[in-house]
């Protein structure tokens, strides 16, 4: 694995980590369990061509992931909630894949921070 630095801002995430104390582990699995599921919605939204569900699932993970520092997986959104917003869904597909392999890479990142 790279460095995980180049995915997720580590010093802020052990900020975050001492700010929400017992609460941190809450917050993980449940970043990690809801990404999950808006991922399968932007797949959907692909298959189905629905720039607005994109744009929509794109933008919870946007946010999401930027609440638990992973910077990469955040502009992956951003260049899907664009995509979304400009009605447009081409190589979208291609910047899903990268966003599910970092997605992978973040959660084993943050499991490993529990």
């Amino acid at each position: 694995m790279s460095n995980a630095e180049d995915h997720v801002d580590i010093g802020s995430l052990n900020d975050l980590k001492e700010i929400m104390e017992s609460e941190y582990e809450t917050l993980i699995d449940t970043f990690l369990s809801d990404s999950a599921a808006r991922i399968a919605d932007i797949q959907a939204a692909i298959d189905s061509q629905d720039s607005e569900a994109l744009r929509k699932s794109a933008h919870s993970i946007k946010g999401s992931s930027s609440n638990v520092c992973a910077t990469q997986l955040s502009e992956l959104a951003r260049q899907l909630e664009h995509a979304g917003k400009e009605g447009s869904l081409a190589g979208c597909a291609d910047i899903l894949v990268r966003l599910r392999a970092e997605f992978v890479t973040v959660t084993e990142i943050l499991r490993s921070t529990l």
